[in-house]
């Protein structure tokens, strides 16, 4: 769905669940080399695999741990303070970079040349475990306004689980392509 849409929801459960992994490591593979080195950074979020499902991409932290936000985050606590972290840097792209000159990072990034703004990427497997409230609320910030500062989404969803309070799905459908197993 990139540049213009922001999130590529995976809808699986059962054995729906490991193809979904699957698609979103070779969505992960697929970014990375399609964009110069360095210019794709990761946030992935596994806290039913406990970081088993990405562990391969910990290899890229050998060249550079921003490339994969030093970690991958299993903890609830961990992945409210990542996603805090990749809406603290929205606001900075678009108070900073974008303000009303440029209207999305793509133009930014073709003006700024060698020193264009990396695109995040944050990875999510089996939403909502491990999400709060809070976390989810961020979410949907993410999710909403995401393409226009270069973050962007891939997330699988066990829909048979209850969704945190005040969220819902639908909350990320224009932002979405969504793909169901």
């Amino acid at each position: 769905p990139y540049p213009r849409r922001s999130l590529l929801l995976l809808k699986a459960h059962g054995v729906g669940r490991s193809r979904a992994i699957d698609v979103m490591q070779s969505a992960m593979l697929r970014l990375l080399t399609a964009m110069p080195p360095g210019k794709v950074r990761f946030t992935i979020v596994d806290p039913v695999g406990l970081g088993d499902n990405f562990s391969a991409f910990m290899n890229l932290a050998d060249y550079d741990e921003q490339l994969v936000a030093s970690r991958i985050w299993t903890d609830i606590n961990h992945i409210e303070q990542r996603l805090a972290d990749l809406t603290k840097h929205m606001e900075n792209v678009i108070q900073v970079y974008l303000r009303q000159e440029f209207h999305s990072i793509e133009e930014y990034n073709a003006f700024a040349g060698e020193m264009a703004e990396p695109y995040r990427v944050l990875v999510v497997a089996d939403f909502p475990t491990g999400f709060s409230e809070m976390a989810a609320q961020r979410l949907k910030s993410i999710v909403a306004s995401g393409a226009r500062c270069g973050v962007f989404v891939l997330m699988n969803v066990d829909e048979k689980l209850p969704m945190p309070r005040n969220f819902s799905l639908a909350d990320l459908g224009p932002d979405a392509t969504v793909l169901s197993w």
